[in-house]
């Protein structure tokens, strides 16, 4: 199995901002953090060091300035080694995590915690040497759930499930919110052939993480029955092929009969919710979400259909501040990253765009709007190459997605590659003939050669109108440009 599925905090360290990894694995409590120019002293350099939000470079920067300090004690040097080595991290750059990681070792040979990052780094390429890196961390602290955690990768790794299950019962037992040890339990079982208890772990899973569609279809796949505390609610509420009519009216009949209650409850309020924001019914959506937060204050889809209302409303900013209670108390919600990051682009805030969609895109690789969208905000801020690895990757996984066609051959036009940009615009008229947006490309292609438009070919629109609905406009933009 991946090292990732294993431990949420070195998946963190590899895929996020520095800010998330800092924030599930500290090197000490957090502080605000302060520009590089203001490290001048020892104390401000380890509060910058430490501090939850900083970028990987700025965090390196302060980091050595203790390690090279000669009035920095052995035990804050270790730690300064770890903050620097979860900088080298976030920059992917592991070889130069893992040597701090053992120097911080060589400082203070008593740092589990060092250990277990060395061993999480070891494990792809070299399991013995992480086995023994994890088995050092869990000697020094046996009561570290993400040590057992981590160190069963390495028995699945070589097959051994017997160790890789006792590992996982151990971190069951000591894990706060033991959903992610249930789920490789579960894994481990089936792939030992215990059909039986891995049924049984997945169903413990899914009663801690109860929106885990993957987990949902794993359980199915064995043939085993979710919990009826968390079954869907009944009747259209959440059938398949409906009209948004039709669910909301099934929603509100479960809903009112008071028969639901906890999850199942969310979920009802949560479909029909959605179900009203596709109608731009949004005040029925925000008193919708306000009544689903008051039964339930972290119920990430409420704050999510309550963004999207907000967002359609034109308010950015409560948009923004809604999608954040969203991921905050469901950071699975890869929705929430979505469309936070489209609200980002209303504000031209694009480097906070490319990061939510990067987000996105880290939980639900296989969605190819999220590439798109991240492309598009690439290219508008400057960065047409960056933008075509997008949509390279959008069209990877949906050969006909017309949008990723259409952008890319804006792209490749700002790139004066001309005969790729043709293509481009030529299959996605093909998949869709009536594209404005493909149409005023090649008529910008045509125009740029000096050469007629061929019989036949709509100009499309007007550079100008092209220009304010190129991508994620925003209610306001989009409402100016259907009236134009």
């Amino acid at each position: 199995m991946n090292i990732c599925m294993y431990d949420s905090r070195f998946a963190a360290a590899l895929g996020a901002a520095v800010g998330l990894l800092l924030s599930v694995a500290p090197v000490s409590a957090a502080v605000p953090s302060q520009p590089a120019a203001a490290a001048v002293t020892l104390d401000d350099a380890w509060r910058a060091c430490n501090a939850r939000k900083l970028s990987a470079a700025d965090r390196i920067a302060h980091c050595t300035t203790i390690i090279q300090s000669t009035g920095a004690k052995r035990t804050a040097r270790a730690q300064a080694l770890m903050g620097r080595g979860f900088g080298f991290i976030a920059q992917k750059d592991l070889g130069r995590a893992l040597a701090d990681f053992d120097a911080a070792i060589k400082q203070n040979p008593k740092l589990a915690a060092a250990y277990y990052y060395r061993g999480a780094i070891l494990t792809p390429s070299d399991p013995d040497r992480a086995l023994a890196a994890f088995n050092k961390a869990i000697a020094l602290d046996p009561k570290d759930a993400d040590f057992f955690r981590q160190r069963s990768a390495v028995y699945v790794k070589r097959k051994d499930h017997a160790r890789a299950i006792a590992d996982l019962t151990a971190a069951i037992r000591l894990a706060k919110n033991p959903k992610t040890e249930h789920f490789l339990r579960g894994s481990a079982y089936e792939e030992h052939g215990e059909r039986d208890k891995a049924i049984a772990d997945y169903q413990a899973s899914l009663l801690l993480d109860p929106d885990n569609e993957v987990l949902r279809k794993h359980l199915a796949h064995l043939g085993g029955e979710v919990p009826q505390a968390i079954q869907l609610p009944p009747g259209s509420c959440s059938a398949n092929d409906i009209t948004h009519e039709e669910r909301i009216a099934g929603c509100t009949a479960v809903i009112d009969s008071a028969t639901l209650t906890g999850w199942t409850l969310k979920v009802a309020y949560c479909n029909r919710g959605y179900a009203l924001t596709e109608l731009s019914e949004y005040d029925r959506v925000i008193a919708d979400s306000n009544a689903l937060i008051a039964i339930d204050p972290q119920a990430g889809c409420g704050y999510l259909n309550r963004g999207r209302a907000w967002y359609y409303k034109n308010d950015l900013d409560r948009a923004i501040a809604d999608y954040t209670q969203a991921v905050t108390f469901d950071p699975g919600l890869h929705e929430a990253y979505a469309s936070r990051g489209t609200a980002y682009f209303d504000r031209r805030e694009f480097e906070q765009a490319v990061a939510d969609y990067s987000a996105a895109i880290a939980i639900d690789p296989y969605t190819p709007m999220y590439f798109s969208d991240r492309g598009n905000t690439r290219y508008q801020a400057g960065d047409a190459k960056g933008a075509i690895a997008d949509y390279n990757r959008a069209i990877e996984i949906d050969a006909d997605y017309e949008q990723a066609y259409a952008r890319r051959g804006w792209a490749f036009l700002k790139l004066d590659d001309l005969s790729k940009a043709e293509a481009d615009f030529d299959k996605a008229l093909a998949l869709a003939p009536g594209d404005e947006y493909a149409q005023s490309g090649r008529a910008q292609l045509y125009e740029r050669q000096n050469k007629p438009l061929p019989e036949g070919r709509s100009t499309g629109l007007s550079f100008e109108k092209l220009r304010r609905m190129v991508e994620q406009p925003s209610a306001e933009t989009a409402a100016q440009n259907e009236s134009q």
